[in-house]
């Protein structure tokens, strides 16, 4: 076998092995760019150009330029809450000319405007526009000083100051997430040296994957990076700490898969007095066969989780589509250290890796082997109860509802977000973030022609203000921002841009082209191609890894029995998220990315432990035990490295709640319940409960060949067809 000959050639040569990893990684590290430089918050940035809001933005990057890049919105109030009196509304506003004066890099322009007075007189609000788009370098220079100097300006005036806006909310989003990488770095680390000193109690095997997958996760980000730069693409934002928790948390798996088989297998020797042979010790041995039997598994695992993270390539929205090189990549690095890496490092620690008690001995009553025995004497009582179990949570799914507020879901304590919570006191919602409308012909336009998309934008329900046309140099543009009433990020607001104001501004200007832009019909773009792109990967990842499991167990009922306990599981994962979120904590959506991203982590972590289970039903059904008999072995013997490795990454994956961020909290929540459900309820009881229910029906087609007969409670054993 492959894997077996892979495992020899590094238990035979660990020195070579880890020699050429510690080459290749620092090869990697050193010569790989950034992968900062490659990251970006903006939205536009990751729609197809055929979109609205896309030919929107390329209109006004050419005709406005400094109208469609980097904004803000400078909102000055009293300190105390009050009413601006007549001398702090002078200050508040001659802080324009300030700033102005002050020639700040990246900033072209700070001004007052009409309407920069609130109606209730408690705030001003002054626009800021900036050299260049959000996220630019210049930009996010920029910003820090312009919130220093207006609080400078107003010492000793009574006045405060808050700098909100697309570039502001760039500054703040990146600072909220390099934050969280360290949050759920240092909590990652804390976890897993705990669980593994409480599992296997030796420091090594604690310490272990810290050093190794520390140094995978380095290779990942540099290859990542790379791959960035070799095909021109951007990351968002949520790639680096999602690389944290699946780099640790399936590596982690991968680890703990063979560190049980390994255990397993010394154990039996010693128990047994097995010999060895070729002048191996009783630890090289072992682990040869633990690596080689359970390299197939990982192997199957990493495969089925490449698969389905591949599948998002398939998406149009690049903030999806760009996910998937980093994670693919993570996975495949993180295989390629399961089969050689780690064995080598295994092998030169030897017998000290499980240092001080050793590998200890089989205990002859677990947990794990009560239930296993249930579960062969009653498998329709467990099937039952797991199943009602999951179908209760999954009956909430439906109830989810989305949410494009990316600035709510930001800490609290945020400048961008405590700047608008003050600005929305005091100014319609949408003033944060106007929609733009613009329109383009092929000669000079008379202002006149334009009165007509005033006046039908202007009587659009929901609409607060639209502001008078403004032209471009040249007469060929022009361009019309809409204040809307409600909050630009709120679903009703994309309802009413993508709804009744496209409808209104489409074929008001004939001879012209007319689109609406601005952040809310981004999102009201991302909204339809999130749901078409969700269409199709749901789908793709599914038939793909139905088939890997097909080819894996050779079988076609164990797949789509599989294949339906995880996709219950997904389900119910979402009305957990729908139950925690929405109607305990009163959130008012679920962020939008959540439902096809916790879709294909607890479909392939899930498949990961399904397989891991399925294969030893598999192995004992194929040694000749009864279908009841081999989910007892099965459960007795695996259901602990499931439920240990669960554990894991299920912690893993809950440090993301830590970081303070709502879209990291849901989506860390959601990934641990689903790794919950399916490592301690689905794969140890739910799929071996089906497995005896269905007996040989379970592995068919797979033909008989008779058993040995030696009356010790097996029966025919399954041989491969072809």
């Amino acid at each position: 076998m492959m894997f077996a000959f892979i495992a020899r050639t590094v238990v035979a040569h660990p020195w070579r092995t880890i020699a050429a990893w510690v080459v290749a990684a620092i090869a990697v590290v050193v010569f790989s760019p950034s992968l900062d430089d490659y990251t970006s918050a903006d939205q536009q940035s990751f729609l197809p150009s055929s979109f609205e809001s896309s030919e929107a933005q390329n209109i006004g990057n050419e005709y406005f330029p400094t109208l469609s890049g980097a904004t803000g919105s400078l909102v000055v109030t009293r300190a105390d809450g009050g009413v601006l009196s007549t001398t702090d509304q002078q200050t508040a506003l001659n802080l324009a000319s300030s700033l102005q004066d002050s020639a700040i890099p990246g900033v072209l322009s700070v001004q007052e405007t009409p309407d920069s007075l609130s109606p209730d007189g408690k705030a001003a609000a002054l626009q800021v526009i900036f050299d260049g788009q959000p996220g630019d370098e210049q930009v996010d220079s920029a910003v820090p000083i312009v919130r220093d100097d207006a609080q400078t300006h107003l010492e000793g005036s009574g006045l405060v100051s808050g700098l909100t806006g697309n570039a502001a909310i760039q500054v703040d989003t990146t600072a909220a997430y390099d934050n969280a990488d360290r949050v759920i770095t240092i909590a990652t680390i804390i976890i897993i040296l705990t669980l593994l000193g409480l599992i296997f109690r030796s420091p090594l095997i604690s310490l272990l994957p810290v050093l190794v997958i520390g140094a995978v996760l380095a290779v990942v980000t540099g290859l990542t990076a790379v791959l960035a730069d070799v095909f021109g693409f951007e990351v968002s934002t949520t790639l680096q700490p999602l690389l944290v928790v699946v780099l640790f948390g399936i590596g982690t798996d991968y680890m703990v898969f063979l560190l049980f088989r390994y255990r397993e297998r010394l154990r039996q020797n010693a128990r047994e007095g097995s010999p060895t042979a070729g002048g191996m010790s009783g630890h090289e041995e072992s682990l040869i066969f633990a690596t080689g039997v359970v390299g197939r598994v990982i192997a199957s695992s990493a495969l089925t989780v490449i698969v389905a993270f591949a599948a998002l390539l398939l998406a149009q929205l690049g903030s999806l589509t760009t996910l998937a090189p980093g994670l693919i990549v993570a996975v495949a690095v993180m295989l390629v250290t399961a089969l050689t890496l780690i064995p080598a490092v295994f092998t030169v620690l030897g017998r000290h890796l499980f240092w001080p008690l050793g590998p200890g001995h089989d205990s002859p009553r677990t947990p794990f082997s009560s239930i296993g025995a249930a579960i062969g004497r009653r498998p329709a009582v467990f099937a039952s109860a797991v199943g009602a179990v999951l179908l209760a949570l999954a009956a909430f799914a439906p109830s989810y509802s989305s949410t494009y507020n990316t600035l709510g879901e930001l800490p609290s304590d945020t400048p961008s977000q405590q700047a608008y919570n003050t600005l929305a006191e005091s100014f319609p919602a949408g003033a944060l973030s106007p929609t733009q409308i613009f329109v383009l012909a092929p000669n000079p336009l008379d202002p006149d022609s334009l009165t007509p998309l005033v006046t039908a934008v202007s009587q659009v329900q929901g609409v607060s203000s639209v502001a008078p046309p403004q032209l471009s140099q040249d007469g060929r543009a022009a361009l019309v921002d809409v204040v809307l009433s409600d909050d630009p990020y709120s679903n009703s607001a994309l309802d009413l841009v993508e709804g009744p104001i496209r409808d209104a501004a489409h074929g008001s200007v004939p001879g012209a082209e007319v689109v609406v832009g601005g952040e809310t019909s981004t999102f009201a773009d991302v909204r339809a191609q999130l749901a078409a792109d969700t269409r199709l990967v749901f789908p793709v990842a599914g038939i793909a890894i139905a088939v890997i499991l097909a080819l894996l167990l050779l079988a076609v009922l164990a797949p789509i029995n599989l294949l339906l306990c995880v996709a219950l599981t997904f389900v119910a994962t979402l009305g957990s998220v729908v139950i925690v979120f929405l109607h305990l904590l009163g959130y008012e959506g679920i962020d939008f990315s959540i439902p096809i991203v916790l879709y294909l982590f607890v479909v392939a972590i899930g498949t990961d432990y399904n397989i891991l289970l399925a294969s030893r039903l598999r192995e004992e059904f194929r040694n000749g035990y009864r279908a009841r008999d081999a989910a007892r072995i099965a459960v007795t013997n695996d259901a602990s490295t499931v439920a240990a490795a669960g554990l894991i990454l299920a912690l893993t994956f809950s440090s993301l709640t830590l970081t303070g961020l709502a879209n990291l909290a849901q989506l860390g929540f959601g990934v641990a319940i689903g790794v919950a459900l399916a490592a301690f309820a689905m794969a140890p009881l739910l799929v071996p409960s089906l497995s005896a229910l269905e007996g040989r029906a379970f592995w068919w087609p797979g033909r008989q060949r008779p058993a040995d007969g030696s009356g010790d409670g097996r029966e025919t054993e399954l041989t491969d067809i072809g």
